[in-house]
């Protein structure tokens, strides 16, 4: 579009021009004006009006500048009434307050001034008096020039100020459509901590007053029993009904505030799993463990909890299905290959090679899906019964 507007102001600034030129030197007939040979001095005048047409390029960037220029040399200069009229649009669409109303008055005497000399020429120099029939030498009603001029401003600004009115509605319906956006978002929000509050009130008064049971009837045993056997079990379930208390209060606190990042630092990683072997360890079930992870420092909080979870779901699962069965445990990572989990133990019945998934490993694929990766259970011809988890390598600092 401002191309085509740039090449219109050309042509119009040349015929204009070449009309100024026509009236300097009173050329009456057409004859003469096509036999006429264009002067250096009108050549360099209409140099001077491709100039200002081309300036129209730049009048969206700085409109008020573009049109002060513009208008001051239609005023001093015979040059067209149709530049100014654009370079105002311009300005009337980006422009408010008192340099709006001093372009619209520039731009005004602009038009009056250009309209004036082409009412002094002939048919053959006036774009008016061919529009309207005028015979040369009659003179040009100066109300016809006034309303010409009020026409065209009026118009130019009319235009301006309906297409930046409808691009306010626009703005206006778009800023709209966003808050109500956000207030969606809001209220989804507030629905969904209000079902996390709900489900850590529910989650903290049945399993925290059924672990604080556990931890009291263990001390009681403990303290009660006479075979050392019996006093060292007992002390272990009092031990990790203390320690589920503390992770059920770190998961609870997850849950009513997960964004809060002194909260998730609290969660277990990839650097407490000596604890986690030690446990299954003191319940009975022995783990031969190999953990190698290259650059494990920069491996991303996220994915390093992730890999935790999935590794603790993976003892407990061999644990529950083959009490005291040796696990073999191996966890290698890097940047360049991820990180790979995998266990193998003795299956319940070696002989049933049906996979049949409970809420353990269900979870444990739902938490591989969510850090992107990828999981496999099955039973080997030996009757083993083996786990494989792939889950995407991500360096602290980045997103995820």
């Amino acid at each position: 579009m401002s191309g085509l507007i740039v090449m219109l102001c050309v042509g119009t600034q040349i015929t204009t021009s070449t009309y100024a030129q026509y009236r300097t030197q009173a050329i009456t007939d057409q004859a003469t004006a096509d036999a006429t040979e264009s002067s250096g001095l009108f050549i360099l005048l209409g140099l001077v009006g491709i100039v200002a047409a081309v300036a129209l390029v730049w009048r969206h960037r700085w409109p008020v500048w573009i049109l002060l220029s513009i208008s001051a040399l239609t005023v001093a200069l015979p040059l067209d009434a149709i530049t100014p009229l654009f370079a105002l649009y311009a300005v009337v669409l980006a422009v408010s307050g008192p340099w709006l109303w001093a372009s619209i008055a520039l731009a005004t005497a602009a038009e009056f001034a250009s309209v004036w000399r082409d009412g002094t020429g002939t048919q053959v120099s006036s774009w008016a008096r061919s529009m309207f029939s005028m015979e040369d030498g009659a003179a040009f009603p100066w109300w016809l020039m006034v309303l010409e001029t009020v026409v065209f401003v009026a118009v130019t600004v009319g235009l301006a100020m309906l297409v930046r009115s409808r691009k306010a509605l626009r703005a206006s319906e778009v800023k709209e459509v966003r808050s109500e956006t956000k207030l969606h978002a809001l209220g989804e929000e507030v629905a969904r901590q209000a079902e996390r509050e709900r489900i850590a009130r529910e989650v903290h008064d049945v399993l925290g007053h059924r672990l604080s049971l556990l931890s009291l009837h263990a001390s009681g045993l403990e303290l009660a029993a006479d075979d050392p056997k019996l006093v060292k079990s007992a002390a272990l379930v009092r031990e990790g009904a203390q320690e589920s208390m503390a992770d059920l209060r770190s998961l609870l606190a997850v849950l009513r505030q997960p964004s809060d990042p002194d909260i998730s630092q609290t969660l277990p990683s990839l650097i407490d799993l000596p604890q986690l072997i030690d446990e299954s360890l003191a319940a009975g079930s022995p783990v031969a463990a190999a953990v190698f992870l290259d650059r494990g420092a920069e491996l991303h909080d996220q994915v390093s909890r992730a890999a935790y979870r999935i590794t603790q779901e993976l003892l407990t699962n061999a644990r529950r299905h083959a009490p005291g069965a040796p696990v073999r445990l191996q966890i290698d990572g890097g940047p360049d290959r991820g990180v790979q989990i995998s266990t193998a133990n003795r299956a319940p019945d070696p002989t049933d090679r049906a996979i049949r998934p409970g809420n353990g490993l269900t979870g444990m694929h739902e938490r591989v899906q969510q850090a992107g990766g990828e999981s496999w259970v099955w039973v080997d011809d030996e009757g083993a019964f083996r786990t494989l988890v792939r889950l995407p390598w991500h360096s602290r600092g980045t997103s995820r």
